[in-house]
């Protein structure tokens, strides 16, 4: 997991989704926003109806954000619907693509 002071709160989140930039990849829809840097991931029950499916997605992503290098952005990465479980690589492949394409 990602230490909590990296992690966005609720009131964060809303706003984030309501006036946030967008960024797509294969596998996230990222929404981000100017702000002190923090991340969040959400999985919507579309892409597995199961919880502990849903949650490992999410530990997933946590756990390949602490080893890229961050910027000073407050985001959160939508998994999108996929065919099958993504690796830990192709995982990372997608955040760092998307890291790389946030503009101000």
């Amino acid at each position: 997991m990602l230490a909590k002071k990296k992690r966005i709160t609720k009131e964060l989140f809303q706003v984030i989704m309501k006036n946030g930039r967008v960024i797509h990849s294969p596998l996230f829809t990222f929404r981000y926003i100017k702000h002190d840097p923090g991340y969040a991931f959400a999985v919507p029950k579309a892409v597995s109806k199961r919880a502990v499916d849903r949650n490992s997605l999410r530990r997933k992503g946590y756990n390949t954000l602490r080893t890229c290098s961050l910027k000073p952005v407050a985001g959160v990465f939508l998994y999108k619907k996929m065919a099958e479980k993504p690796s830990a690589l192709y995982i990372k492949e997608n955040i760092v693509f998307i890291l790389d394409k946030i503009t101000f």
